[in-house]
């Protein structure tokens, strides 16, 4: 599982909206202010939840399954690594174009995924579902 803790921002209904801290692995180390590696980033995270147990402002943890993660570098990462890397190579040896030509259009080749990804959002979303608990 991935967990996450975070913080209930607001309820209304059903939805619970939960704000998380995303940590690098080295935002703990105490010489995180001189190194320029130590990251974190903040999140909204919409949950649907209708059994009431939540207060505003509560501490939560936010759970879901490693299969998440893998879908989400899948879509992410390797499907345009795929597109990237198939485009480059027809373009420089099936369509004879110059170096500069070949890495133009496979970049360009990501326009369409991106926008089809794009339309797919709200479908994707609800195949990335968490689920919330109480902190112990």
């Amino acid at each position: 599982m991935i967990e996450h803790e975070g913080i209930i921002e607001k309820i209304s209904g059903d939805q619970i909206t939960v704000r998380i801290i995303q940590k690098s692995a080295c935002s703990a180390c105490h010489a995180k202010g001189a190194c320029m590696a130590a990251d974190s980033k903040e999140k909204i995270v919409s949950i649907s939840d209708s059994s009431g147990r939540f207060n505003e402002k509560e501490l939560v943890i936010i759970e879901g399954k490693k299969s998440i993660g893998y879908n989400a570098i899948l879509w992410a990462f390797v499907i345009p690594l795929i597109i990237l890397i198939s485009i480059l190579v027809i373009s420089l040896n099936n369509l004879k174009l110059s170096e500069i030509e070949a890495a133009l259009s496979s970049i360009a080749a990501l326009i369409p995924y991106y926008f089809i990804l794009y339309l797919l959002r709200n479908k994707m979303a609800n195949s990335f579902k968490f689920s919330i608990k109480k902190t112990n």
